[in-house]
């Protein structure tokens, strides 16, 4: 031999040995860290809470392909597999010897007819390898990479690659797969004569494959050939051989069930997809019934086409499980498939204006901070905070109003001057701890947050409602219905929270007939409506659901008939007694006990304060000990008349002397009254040479109105006739003079109910007013100058 050839044989000896321990050590890691679906992305697929099928999703490379673990298919569909593909496929090593060298007779040397020898080994082989058997070159290969697998993983392990891989005609990947597609049924749940049709699929799919309600005569052959062979091993189904016969029932059509619902899980609020549903899975569990999901879908639909003579052409639903916070009906617009109003795009993901359906929170957080009870005595009345200038819907003004009416008649004025003196936390800091996403600046909404100019999803919404239902605890919304539960934070008392709980169902429902086999089942809600007439809204708690409710559009075009109380609401009460009826009544969650610290207290009727001797009606109130306000009423007061001269006096005992009760209202109310033509009677005056200050600790102080407290103003040098600011103050009913002061230095004076002008220099002041009687108000403001 001679060098050259010594040194050829040498390379060709080390290349081999290199090569072999290179396809060992693959082997070897295979063994040890491979996955046989390593390079295989399957189809997100979700389930409702009940394992109801709901949407398929398809793969990046356009298949449809629904994992299920081997451990999962019936025994019998197995044993009816390998008997149709491979029945020798626990006994061979990869490949067929026998079968091998009769096809090839048959196929390269008679030429009769194409015969396949492939085992499931060689055809995961192919599957996974993408080969193209077709020729020499291409089964030899499918043949080594057979071999391969069989070296580097279990035969349940390439036999569920097959299962889940298993060619079903047309884009349809799997045997779960094809359950649902042509059955619209889990693998698990078909009868025999199914499992048969589908067993003999894989051998030629084209030809196979079922249409609806058709099923191919090349099929039915099939299907006829392997229960021949199956009755040989199992001879008590003899009695099904008519079935074969038969044409099958199919659907040829995945479900198609909450779609906003299941692309919002896939792709995330942000739209994105998430990783962890491309790889290989189960069906996902959703926390969805669809059972419910239907009963809500039907009341919506009949309820958007009743209302369509009003321009009602889309809204959205969803239904929440507050106890496991658990989405079990979501309705993302009124038909997906409707162009005409974007009706892929999902409601429940959209941010929106909730107009006044972030009130609630300002008055828990006020009753957390001691600033009201439930019955407090609010005023609805016309307001400036500083250039806002704020107005309820119809221009109306109620005047006094008590803190639950003034909650749920949505008044603007009570709400947005009780945030504006919420010192811990106001609505804002409330939604940024709620993880509203996307808020701005605080100071780009100011006191306008209350209206709703801060947009919110109806997610957060609803996680928002949730924190007064699991008494002031807030947790995140989860549809997935494996995920453990979150424990939450708490944002609110469970006192506040209830107690505003208790004020939301005082709230009118919109129908004045409720069914009477639910009469004692309380319904709070509160409802919204965005400016511009955009955006109509409804929420709603009763037993363990919250509802919210949005009719609208995607375009932004408003609609004066998008009023909350008017179009939402309805909706809400239609899905809640309907909820209420299919919800046997054992069933129904208990009524809660009120929270320790959750009192009754008498009140007066009027004023909602603690009521006095001079107080003739009182009412009960729902108060927090050592929380709410404790003030005596000031409203009714008794006082003395010298029935002589009519005045007022301090003198008693005498003959001539009266004592009666009145009213005393702060002149903003009483010029209220005045308007609506229900003007209150004035308290007689004391006589010109009798001022007593003995009553200071009876009446309301002045209140400064204009300016604000902790506020900047601002001058302009190029404008100077603007330069000026207007004071003004409201005062008790016995005041006549209003004294104007700038720290010890006089301003000038002014009747009740008028303003003044004052025109300083920038600096930083201390502003007084005072009555005649010694009772004061001050603020605090800083005037800048600019160009």
């Amino acid at each position: 031999m001679s060098k050259k050839q010594l040194t050829a044989v040498i390379a060709f000896s080390f290349s081999f040995i290199f090569l072999h321990f290179a396809v060992m050590a693959r082997v070897f890691y295979e063994k040890i860290n491979g996955n046989i679906f390593s390079d295989v992305e399957f189809s997100a697929a979700f389930s409702d809470r009940n394992g109801e099928l709901l949407q398929v999703f398809l793969t990046s490379d356009d298949k449809f392909r629904i994992y299920r673990p081997l451990s999962d298919f019936p025994p019998d569909f197995i044993e009816a597999v390998l008997l149709q593909e491979d029945r020798y496929f626990y006994s061979h090593k990869g490949v067929n010897p026998v079968a091998v060298f009769k096809a090839g007779i048959e196929t390269y040397i008679k030429k009769s007819r194409r015969m396949g020898a492939s085992t499931i080994t060689m055809q995961t082989a192919k599957l996974k390898y993408h080969l193209y058997t077709k020729s020499i070159y291409g089964k030899l290969k499918q043949i080594f990479l057979a071999l391969y697998l069989e070296f580097c993983y279990s035969k349940n392990e390439i036999l569920e690659f097959y299962m889940n891989l298993a060619p079903c005609g047309s884009n349809i990947e799997g045997f779960e797969t094809a359950g649902w597609y042509y059955f619209g049924k889990s693998i698990r749940n078909l009868n025999f004569s199914e499992n048969i049709m589908l067993a003999v699929l894989p051998q030629n799919p084209v030809k196979r494959s079922p249409a609806v309600n058709r099923t191919p005569a090349e099929l039915i052959e099939a299907r006829k050939v392997l229960f021949s062979r199956w009755i040989e091993n199992h001879p008590e189904d003899q009695d099904k051989e008519s079935f074969m016969d038969m044409q099958m029932s199919t659907v040829c059509r995945f479900p198609d069930e909450a779609r906003h619902f299941c692309e919002m899980i896939y792709y995330g609020k942000d739209g994105r997809k998430p990783l962890q549903y491309q790889k290989h899975q189960k069906i996902i569990k959703t926390t969805l019934d669809l059972s419910l999901q239907k009963q809500c879908e039907e009341i919506f639909e009949n309820y958007i086409n009743q209302n369509r003579h009003f321009g009602v052409e889309n809204g959205a639903v969803l239904l929440l499980d507050w106890k496991n916070m658990d989405i079990v009906a979501n309705i993302g617009s009124a038909s997906y498939y409707d162009d005409s109003i974007q009706g892929q795009v999902n409601a429940t993901t959209s941010k929106r204006s909730p107009g006044s359906a972030l009130k609630p929170f300002i008055y828990a957080l006020a009753l957390q901070e001691g600033l009201i009870h439930y019955g407090t005595m609010l005023k609805d009345t016309p307001v400036t905070f500083n250039e806002y200038s704020p107005d309820n819907y119809g221009s109306v003004f109620k005047g006094p109003v008590k803190a639950w009416f003034a909650l749920t008649d949505s008044r603007n004025i009570p709400a947005i001057a009780l945030n504006r003196d919420l010192s811990q936390r106001d609505l804002y800091d409330f939604m940024l701890e709620a993880n509203v996403s996307g808020l701005k600046e605080k100071s780009h909404y100011g006191l306008s947050i209350v209206l709703g100019t801060a947009e919110v999803t109806m997610l957060e919404l609803a996680e928002m409602y949730a924190t007064l239902t699991n008494n002031g605890i807030y947790k995140e919304i989860n549809p997935l219905y494996s995920i453990k539960k979150d424990t939450g934070k708490r944002l609110l008392t469970a006192e506040s929270a209830f107690i505003t709980r208790k004020m939301l169902e005082e709230n009118v429902p919109p129908y004045q007939y409720k069914p009477k086999e639910f009469t004692d089942v309380k319904i709070g809600y509160k409802t919204g409506t965005s400016i511009g007439f955009k955006d109509s809204w409804s929420v709603g708690i009763f037993d363990r659901y919250i509802i919210v409710v949005w009719i609208g559009n995607f375009d932004g075009h408003g609609n004066n008939s998008f009023l909350g109380r008017t179009m939402a609401a309805p909706l809400l009460f239609n899905l809640a007694y309907h909820l209420l009826s299919e919800l046997p009544a054992e069933q129904r969650l208990k009524p809660e006990i009120p929270p320790k610290n959750a009192v009754q207290v008498k009140v007066c009727s009027v004023s909602g304060a603690i009521p006095t001797e001079a107080c003739e009606e009182t009412e009960w109130s729902w108060f927090i000990p050592g929380v709410s306000p404790i003030t005596s009423c000031k409203i009714h007061r008794k006082i003395n008349i010298d029935t002589r001269t009519g005045y007022r006096t301090d003198d008693f005992g005498k003959p001539y002397i009266k004592t009666i009760v009145r009213e005393f209202w702060p002149t903003d109310l009483q010029n209220l009254f005045a308007q609506a033509g229900l003007p209150r009677l004035k308290p007689p005056e004391y006589p010109d040479n009798d001022f007593n200050y003995n009553a200071k600790s009876q009446g309301f102080p002045p209140e400064i109105v204009s300016p604000m407290t902790r506020t900047d103003y601002v001058f302009r040098k190029t404008d100077k006739r603007r330069n000026k600011i207007l004071l003004y103050a409201v005062s008790d009913a016995d005041v006549s003079e209003l004294l104007w002061y700038c720290g010890s230095d006089y301003i000038g004076r002014c009747n009740p109910g008028k303003t003044l002008e004052w025109i300083p220099e920038p600096g930083n002041y201390t502003v007084t007013v005072c009555d005649q009687k010694g009772r004061s108000d001050s603020v605090n403001i800083s005037i800048v100058e600019v160009e």
